[in-house]
């Protein structure tokens, strides 16, 4: 069975999340709670462990691209080649929070982490915990749902252990999540900016705050 820690999300210390920081640092699998659904995390830099990870997405074409959690807007440019000055809007009112954006991705990024037209999805996460624990091991983690390709996105650990009990390194428990819609999608990876996905923030938002957002 996978190991299970319970934390509070909102305010789980270093201290709490650090066997969790341990898991991922080497190379391990780890299901936990975010602003919206549980995820499956891996390190963006641990190769192995995102290869384990498309294998329990299977079903999941390659090509959809594991979208990564931030703790961090700044931590955008370790990741992102570039941040379109259109974006800065977006950022400043949407991060943390339920947005991702598709930015050109740094050279080097594992395949699995770049999209349509070498994009990588970045979303600074709104869970306090999340973002501790990525401040823990510096550097960002991926943030694809705990589910199979195709089921229903899970709101509990429960929920999350049913799907992949011994397939993971740990599940951190922290509670129900809001569940809801899954993040807002906005590509500025190519010549004009576009909403891929209306999800939690809707299009009307987005375009109240970056007009030159095509639909």
């Amino acid at each position: 069975m996978t190991p299970i820690l319970v934390i509070d999300p909102h305010s789980a210390s270093y201290k709490e999340l650090a066997p969790a920081a341990e898991v991922l640092l080497d190379g391990g699998l780890v299901a936990g709670p975010t602003q919206s659904f549980y995820a499956l995390m891996a390190l963006a830099d641990k190769p192995e462990a995102l290869e384990r990870l498309a294998e329990l997405k299977s079903g999941r074409g390659r090509e959809q691209a594991f979208l990564l959690l931030l703790d961090q807007i700044d931590r955008a440019r370790c990741y992102a080649s570039a941040v379109p000055d259109e974006a800065l809007p977006l950022i400043e009112k949407h991060w943390p929070g339920l947005l991702t954006l598709l930015l050109p991705g740094m050279s080097g990024l594992h395949p699995l982490l770049l999209g349509k037209n070498r994009t990588v999805g970045l979303r600074v996460e709104g869970l306090a915990a999340v973002r501790r624990l990525i401040r823990m091991v510096d550097r960002a983690v991926t943030g694809t749902s705990a589910n199979p390709h195709g089921a229903p996105p899970p709101v509990t650990a429960a929920e999350a252990a049913e799907r992949y009990d011994g397939f993971l390194d740990l599940i951190i428990d922290g509670g129900p999540t809001a569940g809801g819609l899954a993040s807002t999608i906005v590509d500025f990876g190519g010549p004009e900016p576009r909403l891929i996905r209306q999800g939690a923030i809707a299009a009307e938002l987005v375009l109240t705050v970056q007009p030159s957002v095509k639909i």
